[in-house]
């Protein structure tokens, strides 16, 4: 066990996140590099946002005297058709290393299980790593369908049978506008 997971990949260089496919039909993924190992974690839509959310906070609750503006986001690194690990996450975790200034992910595989699953993945991300990262995932998740401004799931075409409504609005889109793009 290395560090509390199966593979600890040290810092990485590169943390990225992915989506492949046409909206509506998109498979999103973190590709993680650091040195000569990559992790391709495959994951969900809302596992992205959450993640890029949560380094957010972490982020700005850790502030350092450098921390600048946000850095604009720039294309996808090169990254291998084989990564050195592969997997679905089940779950991802965040800490923190004040001494080192690092952010440390934890991801699991989701065929691992069990009500105490160890960790698959470990990787240390520095702060300017980690700032990249959280403008470039909202980028891509920001790229698929919009959302309903009431219940967050994506539109389809004109017509959306919103839960929020509970079924006493014929179109609340209308009421409320359309959601900004």
């Amino acid at each position: 066990m290395a560090n509390g997971a199966e593979h600890d990949l040290g810092v990485a260089e590169v943390l990225e996140a992915e989506a492949i496919g046409p909206p509506g039909q998109r498979r999103f993924r973190l590709r993680v590099t650091a040195g000569d190992k990559t992790a391709s974690i495959w994951c969900e839509k809302t596992q992205v946002s959450a993640l890029s959310e949560a380094v957010q906070q972490v982020l700005a609750r850790h502030r350092s005297s450098g921390a600048g503006r946000r850095p604009a986001a720039r294309a996808l690194e090169p990254f291998p058709d084989r990564p050195t690990h592969e997997f679905l996450a089940g779950r991802i975790a965040l800490g923190y290393d004040e001494d080192a200034d690092l952010i440390t992910l934890f991801a699991t595989d989701v065929e691992q299980g069990g009500v105490n699953p160890q960790p698959t993945v470990r990787v240390d991300i520095n702060r300017q790593a980690a700032r990249l990262f959280t403008v470039q995932a909202e980028e891509t998740v920001a790229g698929g369908r919009p959302t309903c401004p009431l219940c967050k799931e994506p539109l389809e075409g004109t017509e959306h049978l919103c839960p929020r409504t509970n079924g006493h609005a014929e179109d609340a889109l209308a009421e409320i506008g359309p959601p900004e793009l």
